[in-house]
């Protein structure tokens, strides 16, 4: 059978709505980064199967979907400041066969900047201040461990993929047209 856009639209479509769904389960304050991060994962196929530009389309539907319906200001704003958009910067950063130093140097870059907007619209949004009664040794025992579960989150996601590629991608293209 020939690739259709019918059939991209309809996986498009599908991990949107997965996206989406998810994100409303942030409601509940247990296991919201998780649940945030299980959000993000609904990108992997769309990336896989139609590319970055279709992966940047389906983040900025779920942020704007996630901030028109779902009520948890906190899994819309770790979705549309950190997890949505990840899964695209780091296949095009694994893309450009960049020194490992560098590649992890931007990485980390873009972590810490995303927090930083994260830390800032936390205080704007919820009028709450980030770690605002912690004793001063959390900030630097968060930031270590912050980071340390950076590493496993972009190794898992990088497994993810593989598993995706090997044992899903030939059925998602098969069930949706898409060889």
């Amino acid at each position: 059978m020939k690739k259709t856009k019918t059939g991209l639209l309809a996986l498009a479509g599908i991990f949107t709505a997965l996206a989406v769904v998810l994100l409303m389960l942030t409601v509940t304050p247990i296991a919201t980064i998780g649940t945030v991060a299980l959000a993000a994962l609904c990108g992997i196929p769309v990336v896989v199967e139609w590319g970055r530009k279709a992966g940047v389309i389906h983040f900025v539907a779920v942020a704007v979907l996630a901030w028109l319906i779902v009520p948890a200001t906190d899994g819309k704003l770790l979705y549309t400041l950190f997890f949505g958009w990840y899964t695209i910067v780091k296949a095009w950063l694994e893309q450009k066969n960049l020194p490992r130093s560098v590649e992890w140097g931007a990485k980390f870059l873009l972590l810490w900047t995303s927090f930083g907007v994260g830390g800032s619209a936390t205080f704007f949004l919820l009028d709450e201040i980030p770690l605002g009664d912690a004793p001063w040794w959390i900030i630097p025992v968060s930031v270590v461990a912050t980071s340390l579960l950076f590493v496993v989150y972009d190794r898992c996601l990088t497994g993810l993929v593989g598993i995706y590629m090997t044992r899903l991608h030939p059925k998602v293209s098969r069930l949706f047209h898409l060889k």
